[in-house]
């Protein structure tokens, strides 16, 4: 798995009864993470320091904070402020996770991808599945679970940049492709997170479905994609493509 919430709950499920066995299978590197930036709210923030007071002072540490949400639209910024928020990056709470795991005497089981859910069940008193969207477990017991999937087409790419943004920013852009949008937010002292959305339509006027066609590696970045939505013409009338 590569949920915090598994390693969260791993770790406060050890602190209720330190006696109890607990294993974490995950099928990654221990050093091996996707995205850039969590965001939480105070509210959420309130309910981890009332867990667990020393995971939430270590991710206090690394939190960028602000109160202000920019909308910038058509030359404008409107601002909305009262809001308490704070990012860390992915990376880092993932450390802290790993470590407070550690300490406590939890099993991580890295590289390692974890036993059917049914095969464990028959040793184990409690099995959680902490594998996220595409989860397998989820999918086997669908008839149990009754998930259900709402597709929309609508694209995105998820970026950071060595800016740190002052406020959770959103930006609607009207391209000659079609509207494009951006929700960024920082998650340290140097370093925002930066999502750049779309429609479909958009996505196929500005060329990216060509450029997203080909195959990357692990760790490589697909700078051709950024580079054009960085050259998308903004435009204040109808868009008719590009």
């Amino acid at each position: 798995m590569r949920c915090l919430g598994g390693l969260y709950f791993a770790a406060l499920a050890k602190q209720l009864d330190p006696s109890r066995e607990i294993t974490v299978w995950e099928r990654n590197a221990d050093d091996d993470t996707f995205g850039f930036g969590v965001v939480f709210s105070d509210e959420t923030l309130d309910g981890i320091a009332a867990a667990d007071p020393r995971i939430f002072a270590r991710m206090e540490s690394g939190f960028a904070r602000w109160s202000d949400i920019d909308i910038h639209y058509r030359g404008q910024v409107q601002t909305s402020g009262g809001h308490g928020f704070a990012a860390i990056s992915r990376k880092l709470l993932l450390q802290i996770m790993q470590r407070r795991c550690a300490e406590l005497g939890v099993e991580v089981r890295y590289r390692t991808l974890a036993p059917p859910a049914d095969e464990l069940a028959r040793t184990h008193d409690l099995v959680i599945a902490a594998n996220g969207f595409n989860s397998i477990t989820r999918g086997k017991y669908a008839d149990v679970f009754q998930p259900s999937l709402d597709e929309r087409d609508y694209r995105f790419m998820w970026l950071a940049t060595d800016r740190a943004l002052e406020a959770f920013t959103f930006i609607v852009a009207e391209t000659e492709c079609g509207p494009v949008q951006v929700h960024a937010y920082p998650f340290s002292a140097d370093r925002s997170t930066f999502i750049v959305e779309m429609t479909e339509r958009t996505w196929r006027n500005a060329g990216l479905d060509v450029l997203a066609a080909r195959e990357y590696g692990p760790g490589e970045s697909d700078h051709d994609s950024v580079a054009r939505c960085a050259d998308l013409p903004v435009t204040t009338s109808a868009a008719t493509g590009c």
